[in-house]
């Protein structure tokens, strides 16, 4: 911690800043040795900063979202092989609907999925009363250090604030969920480590809003005549900015002495503004692995449906279900007892985002129903329809039933005739 302190005092006294003037978004970042910092382009990227960043903010809502809305289940397995809903459990509540007294559930997700993508880190106290768990308290990530002891334990020291100081929280009483490791116990901030894109970006907006607060303008030369002194020459330029920038652009000014005004023109560079803007953003996108069209670039996007489609389907595959087995495997390790991890488990359910239209869903359920892979219950269930008489049968074609000797009945004319039995 003091090779973090001397570290931040000393950048501060080489920018020629007061050393005394640390703000608290310094100190945060010193307790919390994440990588951020000054990027190449000048711009400071933490992730608050990262946050201002329209394609960071929109990549991280959409994935914050993504994961808050999804059904969270737990389940219990059966003695002979199928499960259940363990709806009686006290964990099923704080995961889906309350994890704390001033949370809903979909908040409590968001906001950890929010500090994964910005920090690498989402850490939670476990209240447990008795042995069973409570409430899930989210701590911010910034007010967590974690070490590993010479045992490979965890130790968790938490800055809770309000006057309480600094605890220290035993691994068996905190959620941790990581995203990727480095050291195998602490996460890598991706706002950390893609500072650079994102830096630039922050200094691509920074740019374009000096640019229009001047008129959409670029500066000009002023000629005089004759020779000025350095004072009156500051003077001069000291008061045509006031005078002729910002609010004060197009203005009409009267020039005396025989002093000139010669524009700038606008080079074949500065026209590549909004081409380096488009870039930026698709960089950003990449880093979190979200599609363009998601965050809505849709420039260079294909046509809607099929492709758009196609994109969303791989969004939950190679994007979402990472970041989701990261959840269930957490929550699972963290929350549920050794003895309930042999027979529970918890998953989220996906199902409905990679559907397609409803042409396509229905005819999938048909093809589904008509060979024995799914019930019409079970199809009406995917569509939040109430279940109907009979519908828990499941149909097998006669071609496929074994006859006595066996072997398989290819009695195609009962399949055609819809003669199928039940199960």
């Amino acid at each position: 911690m003091k090779g973090l302190l001397s570290k931040m005092f000393s950048s501060r006294e080489k920018k020629g800043s007061d050393p005394r003037s640390i703000t608290m978004e310094e100190i945060r970042e010193a307790f919390s040795g994440f990588a951020y910092g000054d990027s190449y382009s000048g711009e400071r990227v933490t992730p608050e900063s990262a946050m201002r960043c329209a394609a960071v903010f929109s990549c991280i809502g959409v994935l914050a979202e993504s994961v808050a809305q999804l059904p969270l289940k737990l389940y219990k397995e059966r003695a002979d092989g199928g499960k259940d809903i363990a709806k009686d459990h006290p964990l099923y509540v704080l995961l889906n609907s309350q994890p704390n007294p001033w949370m809903t559930a979909f908040e409590w997700r968001e906001m950890g999925e929010s500090w994964l993508c910005l920090t690498g880190n989402h850490y939670a106290f476990i209240n447990r009363v008795r042995g069973e768990v409570r409430e899930i308290l989210p701590i911010p990530s910034d007010c967590v250090t974690v070490e590993r002891n010479d045992d490979w334990s965890l130790k968790y020291t938490v800055n809770f604030g309000n006057g309480r100081g600094q605890q220290t929280v035993d691994s068996a009483n905190m959620l941790h969920i990581r995203y990727r490791m480095k050291d195998g116990y602490r996460g890598i901030s991706p706002i950390g480590y893609a500072r650079e894109s994102i830096g630039l970006a922050l200094a691509t907006e920074k740019h374009g809003a000096r640019l229009f607060k001047n008129g959409a303008r670029p500066g000009g030369i002023l000629e005089h005549p004759s020779k000025m002194s350095p004072e009156a020459a500051a003077r001069f330029k000291a008061s045509w900015q006031e005078s002729f920038t910002g609010e004060n652009a197009h203005k009409t000014a009267l020039l005396e002495e025989g002093m000139k005004f010669n524009p700038l023109t606008m080079t074949s560079e500065d026209a590549q503004y909004l081409e380096t803007r488009r870039f930026q953003t698709a960089d950003i996108a990449r880093i979190f692995r979200v599609p363009l069209h998601m965050i809505q670039e849709t420039e260079k996007t294909t046509s809607w449906g099929s492709g758009i489609e196609s994109m969303t389907i791989g969004f939950v595959r190679f994007t979402l279900l990472p970041w989701l087995t990261r959840w269930e495997q957490s929550l699972a390790k963290d929350l549920l007892t050794e003895e309930e991890r042999r027979t529970m488990y918890i998953k989220h359910v996906v199902g409905g985002m990679e559907r397609g239209d409803m042409k396509s869903r229905f005819s999938s359920y048909n093809v589904a129903i008509m060979s024995g892979i799914m019930s019409p219950n079970e199809a009406r269930a995917l569509e939040e329809m109430d279940k109907r008489e009979g519908g828990d049968e499941y149909l097998s074609p006669m071609n496929m039933r074994l006859g006595t000797d066996g072997n398989t009945d290819n009695n195609m004319d009962g399949a055609a005739s819809g003669q199928g039995g039940s199960k």
